[in-house]
């Protein structure tokens, strides 16, 4: 029989009373120091209480962002008493980084200044170069204003002739990122930000950077017409269309052979665009004329390959997770968050009739082809993760340690919504919520109801017959758990 095992409910009951006295008594000295900081309200003061772990988490950002943007002083002086807390021995790593979260938050600083602040946190190993994008999308996201002034702000920070290569190029990747911007105003920013870089190879960086960041194939289409338009001379655009196709070709392949046909249609254009430069080396036609035929040929392959199957980004859920994952509004297969949408078996990226052993595509119980004792792979390929193949890049299925993450970040609550029965899980961090309907999984032919599984792209550790995920069993609470790979259940997409 084919069942979903929770694997953590007893201990979690056996150890909620204990956990819950303990952390109502830790937090007890801690509200009487945040009375007094929220009447004080001053920057070192506050950095202090953070530092000495009266002020944590969301509470210490928001004290902070405050703090900073209460200080009586220029630019300049804000900025380096906030550096002077990320070169200071005395402050904890907690510290630092929450001024760099405040930071980012303040309506006081320039978006200029806060890419200085994050250059400094890198160089004195704060802050990984990989980390500042995330950090940006924060700026981005609390930026004040028309979308126009914002782009304004950014495209400023961009010009900066002492911003680096690598901070312009984070800073592209965030605001293409961020919620906060239209499609729009992205294309205008991937357009002044090619006009502003210096030469050929940091444009094309640019270019990569933008599509490789925007989830949809025909936005990605779009950002190469974009830069190619604001590109100089003729030789450079039609080095950078082919180069950028080839790169999105790489990133669509990446995620296996259910991308096949897009891939196709891009390899088609490609050899397209490749004859239509050739023609102009050899005199038989203009440049312009070429460049307006390749942009012809960039809308028929958006037709041909639309969206991708990308959903758009308003159906994901920023939850503030510490990671910075974003989770799907709806299950895979589904358009609404009530709806159950597709099932699968792990592994396989396509719905079916019978869940069980005789149809896995990966074999039996005990002699797996893939995913086995062979290969030590524990956790999926592009290839047989189902939100990668059916969704495009970035979408993906999570990992067990980021269902934890989700779970051990939210409240959840058992409700209905629209009539069906399900969790809502509730950020502890923004207060935002994503809704799991209760939608069973099946058992060769049938559906079982009395339990629900979502699945991770991870095998449960030393278990290879077994996934980890989420599971809510009837009459238990929702928690980490585990299944057998044959059964059908549900899977809900993550993305960066």
């Amino acid at each position: 029989m084919k069942r979903i095992k929770s694997i953590l409910l007893a201990i979690a009951m056996l150890l909620a009373t204990p956990a819950f006295f303990t952390s109502c008594q830790e937090d007890a000295p801690e509200i009487n120091y945040t009375m007094n900081v929220s009447v004080i309200n001053d920057f070192t003061k506050v950095v202090e209480a953070i530092n000495n772990g009266f002020l944590k988490n969301e509470e210490a950002i928001k004290k902070l962002t405050e703090a900073i943007d209460k200080m009586n002083a220029d630019q300049q002086t804000k900025l380096q008493a906030i550096i002077d807390v990320l070169n200071s021995v005395n402050a904890t790593l907690e510290t630092k980084l929450t001024a760099i979260e405040a930071a980012m938050k303040a309506q006081t600083l320039t978006l200029e200044s806060k890419l200085t602040l994050l250059e400094t946190a890198i160089k004195n190993q704060t802050l990984k170069q990989e980390e500042m994008a995330d950090k940006l999308i924060t700026a981005i996201n609390n930026l004040q204003g028309s979308m126009e002034a914002k782009i304004e702000a950014i495209t400023e920070a961009i010009n900066n002739v002492n911003t680096t290569l690598q901070s312009k190029l984070a800073l592209i990747e965030a605001a293409i990122k961020a919620q906060t911007l239209s499609l729009e105003a992205k294309l205008d920013l991937i357009e002044a930000a090619i006009k502003a870089l210096p030469d050929y190879s940091s444009q094309l960086a640019a270019i990569k950077t933008a599509i490789e960041n925007l989830p949809d194939y025909g936005d990605k289409l779009t950002a190469i017409e974009a830069a190619i338009k604001a590109m100089p001379n003729y030789s450079d655009k039609f080095d950078a269309v082919t180069t950028a196709l080839n790169a999105m070709k790489a990133q669509i392949e990446a995620l296996g052979t259910g991308q096949a046909s897009i891939v196709e249609a891009i390899n088609n254009t490609t050899a397209a665009i490749n004859a239509l430069i050739a023609a102009v080396n050899s005199g038989n036609t203009s440049a312009a004329a070429a460049l307006a035929q390749i942009i012809q040929k960039l809308e028929e392959l958006k037709n041909k390959i639309g969206s991708g199957g990308s959903t758009p980004a308003a159906e994901y859920v920023d939850l503030g997770l510490p990671s910075g994952l974003k989770w799907a509004k709806c299950n895979l297969g589904a358009t609404k968050p009530e709806e159950f949408g597709n099932y699968y078996a792990w592994g396989e990226t396509e719905p079916k009739a019978d869940y069980s052993w005789a149809t896995y595509k990966f074999g039996l119980e005990d002699a797996l082809s893939k995913y086995n004792d062979t290969d030590n792979k524990t956790t999926l390929d592009a290839e047989d993760d189902a939100a990668a193949v059916k969704l495009g890049a970035p979408w993906r299925m999570p990992t067990k340690e980021e269902c934890k993450e989700l779970l051990d970040n939210c409240t959840y609550t058992k409700t209905q919504l629209n009539g069906v029965d399900g969790y809502e899980l509730k950020s502890k961090i923004n207060g935002k919520s994503i809704f799991l309907p209760g939608a069973g999984y099946y058992d060769e032919t049938i559906l079982k109801s009395n339990a629900t599984g979502y699945l991770s792209k991870s095998l449960r550790t030393g278990e290879r017959d077994k996934f980890e995920g989420i599971v809510f069993i009837e009459g238990f609470e929702i928690t980490d758990g585990n299944g057998e790979r044959c059964i059908g259940a549900s899977i809900r997409p993550v993305r960066p």
